[in-house]
């Protein structure tokens, strides 16, 4: 109903009203009302409680900033007590406010207490300063971005919880923006990138809760709050969503691959600059490198000096697993000189590089270091993980021992052996070095890692076996690199240089692709696969010795591919198999007298990595596949320095795992030791959901006791919705009362109109609640009626005591419960329309 004459002026004893007011005409004759005189006055009057909006973005911003934090910080208490100590000082000095003044109607903003306000805003900044400058004194403290961040997190923090004080609230989103913005531009963890996207929604559902409460400056029962929508909008809208989303489903990812490196700058570590708690670079900063002569400086936060020998691959392999343990044959004794009579004695000659022994014996390696060992760090690794860096292969196995590839078989081996051709060429100034060779279809992403040498004796650089494109600053001379007889880069000379700095690129394979089983050249199988007993002879790499387990595990072999397509699907069951049914024993029982290590791995049931290793070379090959070993290592996430930004590589990170060539040209990194994690691969959106769809069904079917408990539990959540809906409302009802009671009407209101809709007797919009409500209850609910309706209604709203408030609302939850407005509706089934 409209009215175009002067509206009844309502006050709290009034009675209700049961028409709408939509268009109300405001008197010209009318006296200015109090907030008027007071902003003549230069007084404002308002609630000090913080919005629910503003308090939800900025916390998305402090998790943002802290969680970027958390990945370089040096001390994880101390950051964790300085998280919680300037999140409760804004509230301390709330609460102190609300406790001294305790304001009823509204809190007084003049000049002054707004003045007073940003400076306790400034307060907190220097405070936030003077921590960061002490906590540096003994040797903690975060790179200057990060305390820059930190102090401007803590500002805004205070700024939403008085974002009430006029200024705070627009200041705070602003500021918030800010900082998640450059806390992605400079971060890598997908973590981040998640709380932004919620940041975004919170803040996009924020605004438009402001958009909304400039229009609507009274809580009208009835009104329509639809917004317009135009067809053509929404059919654009939904056709650009649907673009995105096909586009973000073609496109690959990988875990760790996000990033916009270089956009910001970073103290220290950049541009040889030097910074104690720099967080970034490899070598720069004092954190990094401690000492005059870059050649002899130690590793990270130590002083110490690299000046003992270096240790090569067989010294790390003989820490690491101990020596091989001497075989014990049954053949015609030759009687020896007394200098070779001692021979027996030393270790399988592995000093080349060219042997490793799957027999080896048992030692504690607990607190065993390398002789004359001062850094523990063989080399730097700045990248994501898990990585595997090969030193060396091997093809050949006689029971005991793994060989490298001879130089009389080479010939005989497909082209996944031979050398390719080395390119230099020129990218941004620097000089780059590539392999050239056809790339595979299925190697959809790159990874790029930067190592730096420290102590490893080698002159093969550290690579993955789908390595790719290299670049050492200074170096542009094509001749500093060759192919070595196992395949991989050599750098000329003795060994690597310590601190040199290699930037290395690799593919990334795409395990949903190889399960295709396509040939990306021909279109053809897979071309890894030959069964031929002939060619098996002619390659070392499909080459199984004639020893007791040759049976054995042909037989595990065909039993774990059965029923399996040829091809990936092949490796990954006997992949699978290797790490379900067998068991990680680092220690293990050796017998001098068994002519094959693999059988003594059967009959055990497990044991340590490298014959995880063997044992899965030998099904492969089995089963017609290609395979190699190789020997090098494994950087874990366990590696990773959060002060650095590097993993440090170290003799524990030794690791041997078997690689396959299913196209001829790349060879494929497997990992069957439980325990251990898989080689990184990329994968995209679809397939992504399609991986967890199906690992999601498996798991329904294993676990079908725990489903049918989840399903009860959902269904009783479902039939009882209601009750726990409401009980949920009206503990936001009870945060309500107590930090914003000037909205705890509309609470109040909202909470029993959704009791209403749950039982069935949902209020039209064209009713108002004296009427709806009264149906139920009338006399018990007057006093709220008042309230709501001087509220709505009324050209000037009284001021009513807080305590007053609460009874008439707290009185109108208790008369209108669920079941009282259940039974009602039961008994009157037929409603009023």
């Amino acid at each position: 109903t409209h009215h175009s004459q002067q509206p009844r002026n309502w006050s709290a004893a009034g009675i209700g009203v049961s028409v709408i007011r939509t268009n109300v005409k405001t008197p010209t004759n009318r006296k200015p009302n109090a907030g008027q005189a007071a902003v003549r006055t230069g007084k404002t009057y308002g609630s000090l409680a913080p919005s629910p909006g503003v308090l939800i973005v900025s916390l998305l911003a402090m998790a943002a900033v802290q969680l970027f934090r958390l990945g370089h910080s040096l001390s994880a208490p101390i950051l964790v007590a300085e998280v919680l100590v300037f999140f409760a000082l804004p509230w301390i000095a709330y609460g102190t406010l609300r406790y001294r003044f305790k304001p009823a109607s509204g809190f007084s903003f003049t000049e002054t207490t707004i003045l007073c306000f940003q400076s306790g805003a400034i307060l907190i900044g220097l405070l936030v300063s003077l921590w960061h400058f002490v906590i540096r004194q003994f040797g903690f403290g975060d790179a200057n971005e990060i305390v820059a961040l930190v102090v401007l997190q803590s500002v805004g923090w205070y700024l939403a919880v008085f974002s009430k004080v006029p200024g705070f609230e627009k200041t705070n989103s602003i500021l918030s923006g800010a900082l998640v913005f450059f806390v992605c531009c400079i971060a890598d963890d997908s973590k981040i990138f998640l709380i932004a996207g919620l940041f975004t929604f919170a803040g996009l559902w924020w605004l438009l809760g402001q958009y909304w409460s400039r229009l609507e400056t009274r809580a009208i029962d009835g009104e329509s709050r639809s917004l317009r929508l135009q067809g053509a909008a929404v059919s654009l809208t939904m056709l650009i969503m649907v673009l995105v989303a096909c586009l973000a489903a073609a496109i690959p990812f990988a875990p760790r691959k996000m990033s916009l490196a270089g956009l910001s700058p970073f103290s220290g570590g950049e541009n040889g600059g030097q910074d104690k708690f720099a967080i970034s670079g490899i070598g720069d900063g004092d954190m990094l490198t401690a000492g005059d002569n870059a050649t002899t400086t130690g590793a990270v936060d130590s002083g110490q000096f690299i000046e003992s020998d270096k240790p090569t691959l067989y010294d790390i392999t003989s820490e690491r697993y101990e020596g091989p343990v001497k075989k014990n044959r049954r053949n015609r004794a030759v009687s020896l000189s007394g200098k070779t009579k001692h021979m027996h004695d030393a270790k399988q000659s592995e000093q080349a590089g060219r042997t490793f022994r799957t027999i080896r014996e048992v030692k504690d390696t607990t607190d065993q270091k390398l002789e004359d060992r001062i850094t523990e760090a063989l080399f730097y690794v700045e990248g994501s993980v898990p990585a595997r860096f090969s030193i060396n292969n091997f093809c050949r196995f006689d029971g005991w021992d793994w060989s490298s590839v001879h130089s009389e078989s080479e010939s005989n081996e497909s082209k996944s052996t031979k050398p390719r051709r080395i390119i230099l060429s020129e990218q941004n100034g620097k000089p780059v070095f590539t392999i050239d060779r056809r790339i595979s279809s299925y190697l959809t992403g790159r990874r790029t890692h930067r190592i730096k040498i420290m102590r490893l004796d080698s002159k093969t650089i550290p690579t993955s076996a789908l390595f790719q494109r290299w670049h050492i600053p200074l170096v542009d001379k094509l001749d500093m690199f060759f192919w070595n007889k196992v395949g991989l880069i050599e750098m000329d000379g003795e060994c690597i240089p310590s601190h040199t700095i290699i930037d290395v690129e690799s593919h990334v394979p795409n395990y949903h692709l190889l399960r295709g089983g396509q040939s990306p050249q021909s279109g053809q199988s897979f071309c890894g696969l030959n069964r031929s007993p002939t060619d098996a002879e002619n390659s070392d790499f499909l080459q199984v010795p004639e020893t007791s387990s040759r049976p054995s595990i042909q037989g595990l072999a065909n039993e774990w591919i059965a029923g399996t397509e040829p091809g990936w699907k092949q490796v990954e069951s006997i992949v699978n198999h290797l790490r379900n049914d067998f068991a990680l024993k680092p220690k293990w029982e050796t017998d001098e007298q068994t002519d094959d290590s693999v059988s003594l791995f059967l009959e055990q049931g497990g044991g340590p990595s490298y014959m995880f290793a063997t044992a899965c070379a030998m099904a492969l090959r089995s089963a017609g596949y290609k395979t190699r070993v190789a020997s090098g290592f494994l950087v874990q996430k366990k590696d990773y320095v959060s002060v650095a930004r590097q993993s440090i590589v170290t003799a524990d990170n030794l690791h041997m795992w078997p690689e396959v060539c299913l196209d001829g040209e790349f060879w494929i990194p497997v990992e069957p030791t439980p325990g251990y994690p898989i080689p990184y691969s990329t994968q995209t959106a679809l397939q992504w959901i399609t991986a967890k769809v199906s690992m999601a069904w498996g798991w329904i079917l294993a676990n079908p006791v725990s489903v049918a408990l989840f399903v009860g539990f959902v269904s009783l959540a479902f039939v009882f919705r209601a009750q726990w809906l409401t009980s949920l409302a009206f503990g936001w009802w009870l945060i309500v009362r107590t930090f914003w009671p000037q909205r705890l009407l509309k609470t109040t209101r909202q909470l029993i109109d959704l009791r209403f809709w749950f039982a069935g007797d949902r209020r039209p919009g064209s009713q108002t609640i004296d009427v709806w409500y009264a149906r139920v209850e009338s006399n018990a609910l007057s006093a709220f009626f008042n309230l709501w309706n001087a509220q709505n209604y009324s050209e000037h709203t009284a001021s009513l005591p807080s305590q007053d408030l609460v009874l008439a609302c707290r009185g109108a939850i208790s008369s209108l419960s669920l079941n009282r407005i259940k039974r009602f509706r039961n008994a009157n089934f037929t409603h009023p329309q």
